[in-house]
């Protein structure tokens, strides 16, 4: 049996061409697949982002309104602490100014001399 060696050869040279044409039909379907999967998965994931950011921001809007109400709570604490001590204060003047007052009046009534212009007394 006589083997051609030229058909041997077209016929390496077809296979060989038939299975490049194979691998690059492969390459370009996996490649395909591959940019579908991932741009699915990009989209799952661009939802989800979207959905915890809505989520955030809805959860961020319920804190921040927490905190006004708590700030509000300490600038009335604030205020109404202001006017107590406000109070307490003017309490405490007129209690001086009372004192003084008195002491005033005692020297006055008993003609005790008062101070002099040096910051002494009359009998220094």
């Amino acid at each position: 049996m006589a083997v051609d060696e030229a058909a041997l050869e077209r016929l390496r040279d077809d296979l060989l061409t038939a299975i490049r044409a194979a691998i690059r039909d492969s390459e370009h379907r996996v490649r395909g697949e591959f940019t579908e999967a991932i741009s699915a998965s990009e989209a799952r994931l661009g939802a989800r982002i979207d959905a915890s950011a809505a989520e955030t921001r809805r959860h961020m809007g319920v804190v921040a309104e927490g905190l006004k109400s708590n700030i509000a709570l300490v600038a009335e604490g604030v205020i109404t602490l202001t006017e107590r001590l406000a109070a307490g204060m003017r309490q405490g003047v007129e209690i001086i100014d009372r004192r003084l007052l008195r002491v005033e009046t005692r020297l006055l009534s008993t003609g005790s001399p008062g101070p002099r212009a040096g910051g002494g007394t009359a009998e220094s």
